[in-house]
């Protein structure tokens, strides 16, 4: 009932406002072709392209993601390595220390080693030289006493003369 009454509107006013249908459809025809066409050579690559730039995008942020990771694990090996080194050196410095304190003690131990038998061998030659020059005096002494019992007696004393009196004066001393 109101279908026929809705259609002859429709076509009166189409009238007053120039609409044809056969126009309208050719036209229509013609914008969805343009449409499709559109759709298809220049919606359907840009999205493909858009697509593509976020799946590199995404990709990108991966490896960014990724770098972190591996950046974070380099850093903290890196940090265990120098940790490792440092307590290594210390050790190595400590062991250095130990072994220039026994080097040290060695040869403090040979240089008063040394120095004993340089005491002992100076006292060795003191007592030596002690002895020489008291034999020494011993015989300069029985000489003067000759000489002087030669003097005071006025006789000319022999050998044996000598040797009695360097006796009797050693004795004496």
């Amino acid at each position: 009932m109101f279908t026929p009454v809705i259609a002859a509107s429709l076509q009166e006013m189409a009238g007053k406002f120039g609409l044809h249908t056969d126009i309208f459809i050719a036209h229509f025809i013609a914008f969805a072709i343009l449409v499709a066409v559109v759709v298809i050579f220049g919606v359907k690559p840009i999205m493909k392209q858009l697509e593509e730039r976020r799946t590199r995008i995404e990709e990108g942020e991966a490896m960014h993601a990724q770098s972190q990771k591996e950046l974070a694990e380099v850093k903290a090996t890196g940090e265990q390595i120098l940790a490792d080194a440092h307590a290594e050196g210390k050790k190595e410095i400590e062991h250095a220390r130990q072994t220039a304190a026994k080097v040290q003690a060695d040869l403090s131990e040979k240089a008063a080693a040394e120095a004993r038998t340089i005491i002992e061998n100076a006292r060795t030659q003191a007592a030596l030289d002690t002895q020489r020059e008291k034999d020494a005096l011993k015989g300069e002494f029985a000489r003067l006493v000759a000489a002087a019992t030669a003097q005071v007696t006025g006789k000319v004393l022999t050998e044996a003369d000598h040797r009695a009196i360097n006796e009797e004066a050693i004795k004496q001393l």
